[in-house]
């Protein structure tokens, strides 16, 4: 399409909607899906959606953001939600995602790699780089300060007899009740000393029980190594200590890092272990882990990181880059890092199917440089261009000629006469028969470490480290100061001292939907406009009319859901409080339960696709409410704590905060009933729940809606800025 074209449509579609449509008292204001159907008709392009949707957007000014050229208009448009468009396999046809923090252009890790290369021109100028990095990088995963080693031994099953091979299952423990499970591979005849060769696993189907890692670790066995596989932190074996869900946190980082140093140890203590000679190779996200162990581990003498050595993807998951890593020396990347290993021999094994496509010309000209610096380094690059992700046959082939040469290993083992991969001797075994705790973790030590929480709290204190304080906001609930969507609200917030509102949805009586203002794009804009104003900020919105309300029987309860949302998308809210009231007591009423969670289920479905999440606050204890969360399976569904509910219960408040852990707590009311004010208090502890909060790791808003002293229940000010300056100065220091 010319450029006089894109000009023409671009002014009529200005003029049309403006016209019709928008004004300044609107900010321009259009849902972003209106806007991308204008962009495809106005420009003659095809767009997709990856990822969540996008319904509810509404983008300011919006077409004030069009511009002759569609990639700057898609770039105006995007980016105040944090998205980002590439090319999608076709001319005029873009995918739009989210931004991908971990992923960068070839343009944009070129213009990296040449700055970095900038930093140091000799020997001398990049070990003092490769030093403030190494030091810097042991700070960002927390292991500046290692613990101390387990004097246990480690468990081991008995040995199974391959051909030229032996398999022994181990549960190693790295910190008290907390274990890496993994498969050590020796040769059947050991004379001597032997290398030793880490084999981390990375992101491929089944983890280390992988056809190509059994693989992998039997071949360097049989050519003579001591091989050893481990669970990723939170998969395979690791998951029946700390949940699957934990291995997306930043600890996973830590943790592997932590696994790898703790097998070397045991490795190395071995008779016949040659810590002269010891090895390390993975692929994916194995590869990263790969890269890292080799810049900061002097023991490794030989690395061959598999299809991750990229300028321009740094590993999307925590386990690579949940640590602020790439932040040292004022910003790194992997390849970096890898250089970090010179002068000791490398193989970088690359492919044209992933992000590892441009090494030959990008990263590995970048790696060599620094190689350069050392006469006689040896680093390699095996590129197969016409090859995917993998840790297939022919990496596997590169990997072992590399290793027989530098760790002096034989390599006729798994070749034939010809030279051909010949690993056909090989047996792949079961995940049953790889597991050291047993098939159902029946085998799991007595002392055994059984929640992410528990293991963050044993590695804080084996380090020395104290619990970060959190982050904690102050809000007041709209309803309760007497303003429920009202414009005075933000003055009197402001008067009690609150950091926030928790804005309700409205009245709802026997009306269809909520009596909610902020639907009405005038009224919405002249709240956030005060909202500005004031300096405050929404906490969260409210469902307060099914503290009354019938939440397992109410009919239209679909679009109940469907306007709260729409609200939370619309004021950029991503909390909604919903409790199940009175109707939907479960200690009460246990056989409400299936008609609550078929409902929960749903708005759950709803909550997800909106990148929203709803609180529920129920009657249950810690332990109830945890398996009620189970059974509505919906990381959007989460419990919205109420101090009230365990002190009228006579439960420990404080070992249901533990008990639920901090990724299950969404938000809390930070309050009791009526009679005296949070700071007169004597069976809240307000000291011990900070105490107990940090300890857990968690952050958010704290919004007090009842605690008002009973001889002055109308004196609204006074009472909730009495509680709010009693918080701030417990929770904030003010």
């Amino acid at each position: 399409m010319s450029a006089k074209k894109i000009i023409g449509l671009f002014t009529l579609n200005l003029l049309v909607l403006f016209v019709l449509a928008q004004t300044s008292d609107t900010k321009y204001a259009r849902p972003l899906t209106d806007v991308l159907k204008d962009i495809e008709q106005s420009y003659d392009v095809k767009l997709r959606i990856s990822g969540d949707p996008i319904d509810g957007l509404i983008l300011d000014y919006a077409n004030w953001r069009f511009r002759p050229d569609v990639e700057k208009t898609l770039t105006n448009v995007l980016t105040p939600f944090d998205l980002i468009f590439i090319p999608d396999g076709a001319p005029n046809k873009f995918k739009i995602q989210g931004y991908r923090y971990h992923q960068r252009s070839v343009e944009d890790a070129g213009e990296t790699l040449n700055y970095l290369a900038s930093l140091y021109s000799n020997k001398s100028e990049w070990e003092k780089r490769r030093d403030e990095l190494k030091k810097c990088i042991m700070e960002a995963i927390r292991l500046d300060k290692m613990p101390a080693k387990p004097a246990t031994k480690p468990l081991l099953s008995d040995i199974r007899k391959m051909d030229g091979y032996t398999v022994q299952n181990i549960g190693l423990e790295v910190l008290p009740g907390f274990y890496v499970a993994g498969s050590i591979y020796r040769p059947s005849k050991i004379e001597g000393k032997i290398p030793v060769v880490l084999c981390p696993n990375g992101h491929f189907p089944d983890g280390r029980y992988h056809e190509q890692i059994q693989k992998r670790c039997a071949g360097l066995a049989r050519m003579g190594a001591v091989a050893v596989n481990y669970d990723l932190f939170g998969w395979g074996e690791s998951a029946l200590q700390v949940g699957y869900e934990s291995h997306r946190t930043s600890m996973a980082n830590t943790t592997q890092a932590l696994n790898s140093f703790r097998m070397l140890d045991y490795l190395l203590a071995l008779d016949y272990a040659d810590p002269d000679r010891v090895g390390i190779t993975g692929g994916s996200g194995g590869g990263s882990h790969t890269i890292l162990m080799s810049a900061i581990d002097d023991r490794i003498d030989v690395c061959v990181p598999t299809v991750m050595m990229s300028a321009i993807h740094y590993g999307g998951c925590p386990c690579e880059s949940g640590n602020p890593i790439h932040f040292c020396g004022s910003g790194t990347n992997n390849v970096e890092l890898g250089g970090m290993f010179a002068p000791k021999p490398q193989l970088v094994i690359s492919d044209g199917g992933d992000w590892t496509a441009n090494v030959p010309d990008l990263e590995f000209p970048f790696l060599k440089r620094i190689y350069g610096f050392y006469e006689g380094a040896v680093v390699e690059n095996a590129h197969f261009p016409k090859e995917n992700h993998d840790y297939g046959p022919s990496k596997r082939t590169a990997m072992y000629h590399f290793m027989a040469k530098q760790l002096e290993l034989d390599e006729s083992k798994v070749f034939d006469k010809k030279g051909n991969l010949d690993e056909s001797a090989i047996t792949v075994e079961s995940a049953d028969d790889m597991k050291i705790f047993g098939k159902e973790g029946d085998k799991l030590p007595e002392n055994a470490i059984r929640s992410f929480d528990k293991l963050v709290q044993v590695f804080n204190q084996q380090t020395g480290r104290k619990p970060k304080s959190g982050v904690y906001k102050i809000a007041v609930c709209d309803w309760m100061i007497l303003k429920r969507q009202k414009l005075g609200v933000f003055e009197r917030t402001a008067e009690i001292g609150a950091d926030g509102i928790e804005l309700d949805m409205g009245g709802l009586g026997n009306r269809p939907t909520w009596d909610n203002k902020m639907l009405d794009p005038v009224e919405r804009k002249i709240f956030l406009d005060k909202l500005k104003d004031y300096k405050l900020e929404f906490s969260s919105v409210a469902m307060s009319g099914f503290y009354s309300q019938p939440f397992p029987t109410r009919d239209g309860i679909e679009r109940l859901i469907d306007d709260c949302i729409n609200t939370m998308n619309l004021i950029g809210v991503e909390v909604a409080f919903l409790p199940l009231g009175v109707e939907g007591d479960l200690t009460k009423y246990p056989e409400r339960r299936e008609a609550i969670i078929e409902r929960l289920k749903m708005a759950g479905k709803k909550a997800e696709a909106a990148g929203v999440v709803i609180g529920i606050e129920t009657s249950l204890d810690a332990k109830g409410e945890i398996e009620l969360l189970n059974e509505i399976g919906s990381p959007a569904i989460k419990i919205y704590f109420n101090f009230q509910n365990p002190l009228e219960a006579g439960r420990d408040l404080y070992s249901e905060l533990k008990t639920l852990g901090k990724d299950r707590i969404c938000q809390i009311h930070c309050t009791d009933t009526d009679g005296v004010l949070l700071e007169n208090n004597t069976r809240l502890d307000m000291h011990k729940v900070k105490a107990t909060l940090d300890e857990m790791g968690w952050s958010g808003w704290l919004v007090i809606e009842r605690s008002r002293d009973a001889n002055d229940v109308g004196n609204v000010v006074g009472n909730f800025g009495a509680n709010t300056r009693y918080l701030k100065s417990i929770f904030q220091n003010k």
